[in-house]
């Protein structure tokens, strides 16, 4: 079975994910445009280290065991979202957003924790100076805190400070390169109400169904908390977290924030996948990104 193919973790996996998201993505996107443009290149170079971060996360913080199932899934749904027609400004968003994951996730072994919150929330922050909604993740940041060490207070303050330092060198760089950072966050149209709950899109189908199965998944980690190792729970609430945010910007702000969903979601998957036992079911599971993919391409 093909699921059985992706059950390790071997470097053959990291080519098929990169090749997917680098030049497939790029000649993906000139097919369905019609035309070569720049931002093209910068999307397919940005998946491919995305994909190479979302699994050094998970290897990393143990989310999965050692196998590629997360890898296939981020992979297959990220293509999904190239088909629909993604803006490199939001993969830009979900490589930073990453960034801020990968180091409050870290928070676990209880060492640099000022260095790393003030990190976490400096990724945040840039990815709000090119997506003004993304400053919504600071919550991800406030409950990393809460949930990793919520005894001193410098650790909740840490985040103002990044976010008075982004500020200030926006501001600085807009005042001696006259080029607009900051003061475009106070425009009202950095904050669109173009979601997916505002005008029915057929090109939006891919993007309710992964909101759909963000809320099943979410409800599922709530009822199964208790199951989950106590070392790692905290880890999970922290991308539950993430994912809530993702989801709510889909919906309510622009549906391109799904892609930001997706990391989490592979991940979810991956670990359903370990606890299912069925294995028509398990490959099932398996098969659903695949599934999304074929759709993706009769709904653009």
């Amino acid at each position: 079975m093909l699921s059985r193919f992706f059950s390790t973790s071997q470097p053959f996996h990291y080519l098929v994910g990169i090749l997917l998201l680098g030049p497939v993505s790029i000649g993906l996107l000139v097919l369905l445009n019609g035309s070569w443009e720049w931002k093209f290149l910068i999307i397919g170079c940005l998946l491919p280290l995305a994909l190479l971060l979302v699994q050094f996360i998970i290897l990393k913080n143990e989310l999965t065991g050692q196998n590629s199932y997360g890898l296939f899934s981020y992979a297959t749904l990220t293509l999904c979202a190239v088909i629909l027609g993604i803006q490199w400004e939001f993969a830009v968003c979900l490589l930073l957003l990453l960034f801020a994951l990968r180091r409050l996730l870290s928070l676990k072994t209880g060492t640099s924790t000022i260095r790393k919150i003030f990190d976490g929330t400096l990724w945040i922050a840039i990815a709000s100076l090119i997506q003004p909604p993304m400053i919504v993740f600071i919550l991800v940041v406030f409950s990393a805190v809460f949930l990793f060490d919520r005894t001193k207070w410098r650790h909740w303050v840490i985040p103002f400070v990044a976010l008075i330092c982004v500020a200030v060198l926006s501001f600085l760089v807009e005042v001696f390169m006259n080029y607009e950072i900051l003061s475009a966050l106070f425009y009202r149209e950095a904050y669109p109400a173009s979601g997916m709950l505002e005008q029915w899109k057929t090109s939006d189908l891919i993007g309710w169904i992964l909101c759909v199965f963000a809320v099943i998944g979410f409800v599922i980690y709530v009822i199964k908390l208790v199951d989950i190792q106590q070392r790692v729970r905290p880890r999970f609430s922290v991308l539950t977290i993430s994912g809530i945010c993702a989801t709510l910007l889909a919906l309510f702000v622009n549906e391109q924030f799904v892609i930001v969903l997706i990391p989490v979601l592979a991940i979810f998957q991956a670990r359903a996948m370990e606890h299912i036992h069925h294995k028509g079911f398990r490959e099932f599971i398996f098969l659903v990104p695949v599934f999304l993919l074929v759709i993706a391409v009769f709904t653009r």
